[in-house]
């Protein structure tokens, strides 16, 4: 009977009726079977990005685009997704959890396989497009079913449930999405989304109820608009300004009409009895902090994926293979330690949880700033290792507390707005910051060495006199030995700014770390009764 009554105390919403389903939520084992299905929903979501982007350099030669183009595959996902995160709770309101979590299932899947049937990169970016409106809802529809699934008491092992599937997808990603394209063609990147897309929506009829609120919500439509255009102007701006330039005049039109667009918003939430997005919800103090922290650490995180991937494959040669087998170890570990971390957040405070795992992150990147071209594989292992197993630390428990924060009404919307923080500003700002920052730094350690040089006691002809004597001794004779020999020092040169600059971005990433740890202490304790 308490199982019930917390069940029932943490729901969503006021439901309509609750019918029937194949399994009864009265059996013990029906929480299981709720959090099997939502969390392969989310999985494929999760993996999907992690093959694409494998993917891309096949698909830039079937389609002969370049590098700018190509980048829209991924930009044009992540644009869609992030539009309808916020509708999240509007649309569950009119169509119910499982009508809503079932037919974004039906366009992921659907979309899917027209990606793999594509016949040019502008169809490819369009059915994205459509796999981004299906694949947006998903995750944070997910958060909201886990959580009207468990108790409030096991709420943290819930979040630990939803960090493993999506710990394990990018775990697994990268090898399933390479072995995919070598053996077989990048189209079946997209295929291998049909057959579990499947199988989750027959377990979703067969396990989630059809429940609807009983309140209906009109839609605001001034708002969504005005939402769409602030998040495309915000993120394109974001994903393409170190290409253009962040002076350029479209990257500039493009923030100012994202800033008079975002202000347009939140008046028009204020101002409007049922918003779209209920901006009231930061009122909340802990939620507001909650948000801060998360959007933060998913900046961090998303970057330190960015910087290591780039590192690994132009600056230390790395094949794709062996840099998505460097990451393997680590990934696994952050999935099996989510679980680890939700039931911790379950027993003791969550704070303690949260600056526990923001410390062991802070220490792994100060550790990566001391990475160079030497660095053997097994040590770079262990750093992503430390990485990894840090982050289930922080967003298990952080994802747990901002839901605890809101009334159950609530849940649904806020579970949107954290997942927007995560997946569309956090981490589209932290790659496009750090991908700025390592320009200006590569220039800026680039010119020093160049300085240095400059002031050095040793000629010219010091320096080189070891090198040409090496290239003679391999055949090189003539004006070929003297280029040789400057391309080369020129070369090493390139590769020691470089390094140098990839240990600023970790120094950076380490500093933000630190600056959000007190935001840590605002975070509201959960009642004694919980856990």
């Amino acid at each position: 009977m308490e199982r019930l009554k917390d069940r029932s105390h943490g729901s969503s919403a006021p439901a309509a009726k609750v019918p029937s389903t194949w399994i009864s939520p009265q059996r013990p084992s029906y929480r299981w079977w709720v959090a099997a299905t939502v969390m392969l929903g989310a999985f494929l979501v999760v993996v999907s990005g992690a093959t694409v982007n494998v993917a891309l350099p096949p698909i830039m030669t079937t389609f002969s685009m370049n590098l700018d183009e190509v980048q829209w595959v991924i930009t044009a996902y992540m644009i869609a997704s992030a539009v309808l995160i916020p509708t999240v709770g509007w649309l569950g309101n009119r169509l119910g959890n499982r009508n809503l979590f079932l037919l974004s299932l039906l366009l992921f899947i659907s979309s899917s396989a027209l990606c793999g049937l594509a016949w040019g990169g502008g169809p490819l970016v369009f059915f994205r497009i459509m796999q981004g409106i299906g694949g947006g809802p998903l995750i944070p529809m997910a958060m909201v079913l886990m959580n009207d699934a468990f108790p409030p008491r096991e709420r943290g092992f819930a979040m630990g449930l939803f960090g493993l599937a999506s710990a394990f997808g990018p775990a697994v990603g990268p090898v399933i999405g390479g072995y995919l394209t070598d053996y077989l063609s990048w189209r079946a990147v997209f295929y291998i989304n049909i057959i579990p897309g499947v199988v989750c929506m027959a377990l979703v009829f067969l396990v989630l109820p059809n429940t609807r609120d009983a309140q209906r919500r009109s839609l605001d439509l001034p708002g969504l608009t005005a939402l769409a255009v602030f998040l495309v102007c915000f993120l394109i701006a974001l994903s393409q300004g170190h290409r253009h330039g962040w002076d350029s005049p479209f990257i500039q039109r493009l923030f100012v009409v994202g800033a008079v667009t975002l202000v347009a918003f939140v008046v028009i939430e204020l101002w409007r009895d049922e918003p779209l997005v209920d901006l009231r919800l930061y009122r909340n103090l802990g939620f507001t902090v909650v948000s801060v922290v998360i959007l933060i650490n998913a900046v961090n995180f998303w970057a330190s994926n960015f910087i290591q991937t780039i590192l690994m494959q132009r600056t230390m040669d790395y094949t794709p293979a062996q840099a998505g087998f460097a990451t393997l170890p680590g990934a696994f570990v952050m999935a099996f330690t989510t679980l680890a971390a939700g039931r911790l957040a379950d027993i003791i405070d969550r704070r303690l949880i949260v600056l526990f795992g923001l410390g062991l992150f802070a220490l792994s990147c100060y550790w990566f700033s001391y990475i160079s071209l030497e660095t053997p594989m097994h040590t770079i292992i262990w750093m992503i290792v430390g990485r990894y197993f840090s982050i289930a630390f922080v967003y298990t428990p952080m994802n747990a507390a901002a839901l605890m924060t809101l009334p159950p009404d609530r849940v649904r919307m806020g579970s949107g707005l954290i997942n927007i923080m995560q997946q569309g500003i956090g981490g589209t700002t932290g790659i496009a910051v750090m991908a700025t920052f390592l320009e200006h730094r590569m220039l800026y350690h680039t010119q020093m060495f160049d300085q240095q040089q400059a002031l050095s006691p040793l000629q010219w002809s010091q320096i080189l006199a070891p090198i040409r004597e090496f290239l003679a001794e391999a055949g090189e004779v003539g004006v070929m030995l003297g280029l040789k020999s400057l391309s080369l020092v020129q070369r090493q040169l390139i590769l020691e700014s470089t390094v140098t600059a990839y240990q600023d971005c970790f120094l950076l990433m380490t500093a933000l770390c630190v600056v959000v740890m007190p935001l840590v202490l605002f975070i509201r304790r959960a009642p004694r009764r919980l856990l």
